[in-house]
């Protein structure tokens, strides 16, 4: 049975990778611009809408991962039926708009609202992006596109901080500016007016991407697999998805409340301005983009000579010194120098786990993959968006009663969450192995050798 190709079908420029994954890298870019322009303003929307630490974490975290959950499988199942274009453009949309309403909240619950909807609209870009990227690249090279596809996360974020922090900055010294219809806008308003608007355009890329049928066509490689749905996939692996996506999960939580809080710790405990903070914490997200790509390279690299684990090899090697870092860099130190370059490695490090996304995508039938990915980012994104500021603002309202000591409380957390991912991930090498071993066979027309390794 032949298998998935390699290359697009379609010999245009616009069907080429590096123009499809570099559009999807854009959107990536907007995504994360208006999902993490909250971190960069906590104190300001804290007195604004009269909040505490607990009520704050839930809205950057919650009220955005449960509708990212939410509509997920809804847009992994469209992925996988229907053309990613228009998937995309809606996601966008609701997004974009959704990002503008938050800066138009005049409370806790309509601020709650409006992050419901940016939830449900980037529901769509991991399942379209992973599915495009997954038809158009061959194996050996699936983890460096994912990788470079993923690295928009760190320029988001790194944009959100350092225009949201000028901004911010700049506005503070004016009392905010008054903008037709809606009035007059807090400084942190304006910032989600002026960050959100743009999306609405960058949405009408979505239809410069090819069609559906300008794709590499879907082969699976079995019978078998072209029955099965997303359940049945789910509880015949559940073993190793349960390592797996149990360690991708405990790695967003370290990941997510590192940066949900750095920015506070960086202000409380040092004294730093917002503008400075901006800029610190741009680099620091900057830094992430060698984790995403580093990690690519090195196991597209060792999966290609053979070790058929090699995208789990960074993260595993790397979490040790996350744990070690996040106590000497926010427990112990008393230098800002020092805690922001721990915290750039930490942040390093931790985005090297965005290779085991690869894997498991290689690993799944293709026609499930847009489901899977779904699957996987909203297990990532409900835990970890909520359970990461959540952790952190629960350690420092209700144990250490001082905001000053986020610091001590985020060191608890990376090390609680760092450790556990450690024990999954080591746990899974051996089900990563045998999975593709699976794969393998099913690729070659074996049904029952694949069938003999999924009973090991």
């Amino acid at each position: 049975m032949r298998a998935e190709p390699g290359a697009s079908a379609s010999k245009g420029y616009l069907t080429r990778p590096p123009y499809i994954i570099g559009v999807l890298l854009v959107m990536y870019v907007f995504a994360y611009m208006d999902r993490y322009l909250l971190a960069l303003m906590v104190d300001p929307i804290k007195g604004s809408l009269g909040i505490t630490d607990v009520q704050f974490s839930l809205i950057q975290g919650l009220a955005f991962g449960v509708f990212y959950g939410l509509f997920g499988l809804p847009m992994g199942w469209l992925v996988d039926r229907y053309s990613p274009r228009w998937v995309l453009f809606g996601g966008i949309c609701i997004w974009s708009l959704s990002t503008v309403f938050c800066g138009l909240a005049s409370n806790f619950v309509t601020l709650a609202i409006a992050r419901f909807g940016v939830g449900a609209g980037e529901a769509a870009l991991i399942p379209a992006g992973y599915s495009m990227i997954l038809r158009i690249l061959p194996r050996g090279r699936v983890a460096v596109g994912l990788a470079i596809f993923s690295t928009g996360a760190s320029l988001g974020t790194a944009i959100a901080h350092a225009v949201g922090g000028y901004v911010v900055h700049a506005l503070t010294k004016t009392g905010g500016i008054v903008v037709p219809v809606m009035g007059h806008l807090e400084p942190w308003q304006a910032v989600f007016v002026l960050i959100g608007s743009p999306g609405l355009i960058v949405g009408l890329l979505a239809f410069t991407l090819p069609s559906r049928g300008h794709l590499n066509p879907v082969v699976s490689e079995s019978p078998a697999a072209e029955k099965e749905n997303i359940w049945q996939f789910m509880r015949g692996n559940s073993g190793y998805l349960l390592l797996m996506i149990g360690g991708m999960v405990a790695v967003t939580i370290t990941a997510v409340g590192v940066g949900a809080w750095a920015p506070a710790l960086l202000m409380r405990r040092f004294g730093q301005d917002v503008a400075w903070v901006g800029i610190a914490m741009s680099v620091i997200s900057l830094t992430g983009m060698t984790g995403f790509l580093g990690a690519g390279f090195i196991s597209d690299s060792l999966f290609r000579r053979g070790y058929k684990d090699a995208h789990l090899l960074p993260i595993v090697y790397g979490l040790p010194l996350v744990v070690v870092l996040a106590i000497g860099g926010f427990a112990l130190s008393d230098k800002v120098l020092l805690t922001v370059g721990c915290t750039l490695v930490i942040v390093t490090l931790c985005t090297m786990a965005n290779a085991v996304a690869a894997h498991v995508q290689l690993v799944t039938p293709p026609g499930l993959r847009g489901q899977m990915a779904a699957i996987k980012v909203a297990a990532q994104q409900m835990c970890g968006l909520t359970l990461g500021p959540l952790f952190v603002a629960l350690l420092t309202d209700h144990v250490f009663h001082d905001t000053h000591r986020v610091g001590e409380s985020m060191a608890i957390m990376v090390a609680a969450m760092g450790s556990i991912a450690f024990i999954l991930f080591a746990l899974g090498r051996r089900q990563a192995r045998a999975m593709v071993d699976r794969r393998q066979a099913w690729a070659e027309g074996s049904e029952p050798a694949a069938a003999e390794i999924s009973r090991r």
